[in-house]
């Protein structure tokens, strides 16, 4: 136990978090919104977070912005799903937030984990929806089996393949075996978050739909913006030799990786996400 407290703590130091500034607007999707001009950038947050996972640091996204964070469909202050958490499902909110909150203009998608897969369904489905995507950490799989073990050596727990949990198992004991990790070293408000998502409809219908059974490196074919994969050295999440056949046989895809952080990289690292947003813009701007 004095271990474990121990690695806690010293993983608590390496975070890199303070509360956004951002004020929050209801548009069919709660979002959280700051700055104005023609170039919107939409920011994405993982399975099991909200818009608050990113801190303060994402706040100057908003110049020339405007800065769009949104709670995705089913998680934090964003109502339920009727259909369901599939892909298509994320994304069409997403468009329909667009619309009532009248950004014209296409974005820049910035998403990590989850959020860089809703990005690029979002880039498939909406082409003038996005200007371009950052994913960072994106959890692109080949199979659902790789899928599970990718997420397994993460430390998510995922769903068998003949089901979630033994019939007899009480649903109290099912949202404590379904839910991500409600972890020590990330601030209180993220952790509280988690803990509110945690054995939801939208966190296991997210789950399988749009990470374990989603096969969304297909979708590369039906997007036309330049998409930046942002691989952290130590994420163990990530289907690497993947996301590299993605990068070689697609002329709009590159490849960047980091010498450093995990999976938690806009928590640890918030600079290193937005350098790599930077370089990715400038690319852009010379293109």
């Amino acid at each position: 136990m004095a271990a474990r407290s121990a690695r806690l703590l010293w993983r608590r130091r390496e975070v890199n978090w303070s509360p956004p500034e951002r004020f929050t607007r209801d548009a069919y999707l709660s979002c959280q919104t700051m700055g104005a001009g023609p170039s919107p950038v939409l920011l994405l947050h993982p399975l099991g977070d909200t818009s608050a996972y990113f801190g303060s640091a994402f706040d100057e996204l908003a110049a020339p912005g405007p800065l769009l964070v949104p709670d995705l469909l089913g998680f934090g202050g964003s109502p339920p799903s009727e259909a369901g958490y599939g892909p298509d499902d994320h994304a069409d909110a997403l468009a329909r937030m667009l619309d009532l909150l009248e950004v014209r203009e296409p974005a820049l998608v910035v998403g990590h984990g989850l959020g860089g897969v809703i990005g690029l369904r979002l880039a498939a489905r909406f082409p003038g929806r996005v200007r371009a995507l950052v994913a960072i950490s994106p959890q692109i799989y080949s199979d659902p089996g790789s899928a599970r073990q990718h997420l397994r050596r993460a430390g998510l727990r995922v769903p068998t393949v003949s089901g979630w949990l033994p019939a007899r198992t009480g649903r109290r004991a099912a949202r404590r075996a379904l839910a991500p990790a409600i972890s020590a070293d990330v601030p209180s408000r993220v952790a509280r978050d988690r803990h509110d998502s945690r054995g939801s409809a939208a966190y296991l219908g997210t789950l399988v739909s749009c990470l374990i059974e989603a096969r969304a490196a297909t979708w590369f074919s039906d997007v036309r913006c330049p998409v930046d994969l942002v691989l952290p050295a130590n994420d163990r999440s990530l289907e690497v030799g993947l996301l590299e056949r993605v990068s070689v046989e697609n002329v709009t895809v590159r490849l960047t990786r980091l010498m450093f952080g995990d999976y938690r990289l806009p928590l640890t690292h918030p600079d290193g996400c937005l350098a790599a947003v930077d370089r990715f813009r400038e690319q852009l701007a010379a293109r």
